[in-house]
């Protein structure tokens, strides 16, 4: 009885998270270059029972691997991780000429007061001094690692490899990126991403990844798929907690039942 109390309550836990994802992911559901979240989900492992006071009566420090009583299988299941998924989002045109599109793996680099971080969100403008910024006031980075600085009087044209022309001349080239591991880059943010550590999964440069002018990458977040997850998981929660009451209940029968037991 113990183990199916646990197994429900392990059950409300899960889907209270899965429902605050989603919600997330509908509350974004038209934020530019947004990435949904998802959780995944596996079977509860068995569960190790310790002899942690097995060392005589002076506390001491417990060993790496201490000695086992047990195994203990709570059945009921579990959260894995909880992680992005960058299935690219559909174009939505704009005709705005720094309004750019990525279609491929990559990634634009910008440059914050925390250092280099990385966004799909190609919603672009320029500052007043003429640099290309996100719409978080972000300098974005061209090849030379450098702010881009452009003529806002001339005409501004972006090829598919990320070249920039004015007056039909190169005056910049934007960097795009990509990761071979994106389990190793996490969110900062609603779009912005960054490497937890850069010296184990380098950003190299995107080759199959190329821009299109005047368009921008939607939020990959399906509202009517999203919809009918919350549902779904919202009964789900109810149904493990009518599981939970009714375990409480029958182990207070159980309990007043052992107290008139005669002695």
């Amino acid at each position: 009885m113990l183990r199916g109390l646990y197994a429900a309550a392990n059950a409300m836990r899960y889907r209270e998270h899965e429902v605050e994802v989603i919600s997330n992911n509908l509350a974004n559901v038209s934020t530019d270059g947004f990435k949904r979240d998802r959780v995944a989900l596996r079977s509860f492992g068995d569960m190790l029972i310790t002899r942690m006071n097995d060392y005589g009566n002076e506390p001491k420090p417990i060993p790496f691997n201490p000695p086992k009583i047990g195994v203990m299988n709570l059945g009921g299941f579990a959260t894995e991780t909880e992680f992005v998924d960058f299935q690219q989002g559909r174009p939505k045109l704009t005709g705005n000429p720094l309004d750019l599109y990525l279609n491929g793996p990559g990634f634009f680099v910008v440059r914050t007061e925390n250092g280099d971080r990385y966004t799909r969100n190609g919603a672009l403008s320029l500052s007043e001094t003429g640099e290309l910024i996100t719409q978080e006031g972000y300098n974005v980075l061209g090849t030379d690692n450098s702010p881009i600085r452009l003529n806002s009087t001339s005409q501004i044209q972006v090829n598919q490899d990320g070249e920039i022309r004015q007056d039909g001349a190169p005056t910049g080239r934007i960097q795009i990126v990509e990761f071979q591991d994106l389990s190793s880059i996490e969110k900062q943010g609603y779009t912005l991403f960054m490497q937890m550590d850069p010296t184990q999964n380098s950003a190299t440069p995107s080759p199959s990844t190329s821009i299109e002018q005047g368009s921008i990458e939607a939020s990959n977040v399906d509202p009517i798929m999203s919809l009918v997850r919350l549902i779904s998981s919202q009964r789900a929660y109810e149904a493990a907690a009518r599981a939970v009451d009714m375990f409480n209940d029958s182990m207070s029968r159980v309990s007043g039942e052992l107290g008139r037991l005669p002695a």
